[in-house]
């Protein structure tokens, strides 16, 4: 997914900064269920839920937690679209929630489901088998 341009433009303003210092509502996109972890356990006291809009029925994780030291000083939110993430959302069970609801999760459970995540992606039907082994022999 690519950055919005207005996105691309705060992530310049932001490298180009000495410092930073942000007094209001922030709200993260992650990429990987790792990167939600991390943002919840750095933050203090993080309510954890998972989501479903009505209208997309599209599958979301959110850590959040009230921030009052600097950089940020404001409710700080990191957001994990699961639509490519789909055993992290099955881990959690959350098979059943249905589009328009929300469901409280801890901290625990995020680590719990990432540690049954596999560690190897699922076999691809379009990645071809590996070649036979050889047959021929070395003298």
């Amino acid at each position: 997914m690519y950055p919005s341009p207005e996105a691309r433009e705060v992530g310049i303003l932001l490298r180009i900064s000495r410092e930073l210092d942000v007094c209001g509502d922030l709200t993260a996109t992650v990429d990987n269920p790792s990167e939600l972890i991390a943002w919840a356990s750095v933050l203090t006291d993080p309510t954890v839920r998972a989501w479903r809009p009505q209208d997309s029925g599209s599958r979301f994780v959110q850590v959040s937690a009230d921030h009052h030291k600097a950089p940020v000083r404001g409710h700080v939110s990191a957001v994990l679209a699961c639509e490519q993430h789909a055993h992290f959302w099955d881990a959690l069970h959350l098979d059943d929630l249905q589009p328009g609801s929300t469901r409280s999760l801890r901290v625990a459970d995020l680590a719990q489901a990432w540690e049954a995540m596999p560690l190897t992606p699922p076999e691809n039907p379009l990645t071809p088998d590996p070649p036979p082994p050889s047959t021929d022999r070395a003298a």
